[in-house]
């Protein structure tokens, strides 16, 4: 089957490096500085955070009439080290049927060792190694947030685009605001979602209380904080998107 790159995307992939090389440097900073233990999987806050994203998801999948996934035919962009596509296979997807695409190498690794059946590549999101049309599902986690250059995040959509089946829905999530002391991370809204990928119609939900509330209340008083999440949505960080295009019966309204 004969792979395809969007035109938008082929034009301007030249244009990229820098941005790539910018992310590359940005995440090895925060490997080094050692700030990515506050996202171990052990941390109580984390811990809640991966019960509210997995109670969403789930939702969603069931909302686009997913209740066996056996034959989900799915793709995460900017997979990391495979925590997304894992929980698929919890779920009861089948390796041959997930695929992931990182930038960084190390993920990669890490994603093959954990998952090793599921198809796993070293790349950009901006020429996705996969046929049109080809994904039932298409993802992606935080991923936006982390490109600052607005043609790039354009192009990333454009190719999840490409590579999703008519029928097909896309998932992201990611955050909703611009962190003032992350100058890496830019906040992605309703109409940024809008911008990237015209033509869809869309379901969104925030959720996840700010981290430094949650980092307080879940050792000690984790119900707190749930209840705090569901009553203040202004403390959310975070949106789930699921998308469809608007020309397909779309059970998400």
């Amino acid at each position: 089957m004969k792979l395809g790159v969007s035109t938008g995307a082929a034009v301007e992939v030249a244009s990229f490096k820098e941005e790539e090389a910018r992310i590359r440097a940005a995440y090895a900073y925060r490997d080094k500085s050692g700030k990515g233990e506050l996202y171990s999987w052990w941390q109580p806050d984390v811990l809640l955070s991966y019960y509210r994203i997995q109670a969403v998801t789930a939702a969603g999948l069931r909302r686009a009439g997913w209740n066996e996934l056996s034959h989900l035919r799915a793709l995460d962009v900017g997979c990391g080290s495979g925590a997304w596509l894992r929980q698929l296979l919890a779920w009861g997807g089948r390796a041959e049927n997930l695929h992931g695409v990182d930038l960084l190498a190390d993920r990669i690794v890490a994603a093959r060792r954990l998952a090793p059946d599921v198809d796993y590549r070293q790349g950009d999101g901006w020429q996705l190694p996969y046929a049109n049309a080809s994904m039932d599902l298409v993802s992606a986690h935080t991923v936006f947030s982390s490109i600052l250059n607005e043609r790039a995040r354009a192009a990333v959509a454009a190719e999840m685009t490409r590579v999703l089946e008519p029928r097909g829905y896309i998932l992201i999530f990611d955050f909703r605001i611009s962190h003032p002391l992350n100058p890496d991370t830019v906040g992605i809204r309703r109409r940024e979602i809008r911008r990237l990928f015209p033509g869809f119609r869309q379901y969104a939900q925030s959720l996840i209380l700010a981290p430094p509330i949650a980092r307080r209340l879940a050792p000690i008083a984790p119900w707190l904080a749930v209840v705090i999440e569901a009553l203040c949505p202004p403390l959310r960080t975070h949106n789930v998107f699921l998308l469809q295009r608007k020309d397909k019966t779309c059970q998400t309204g």
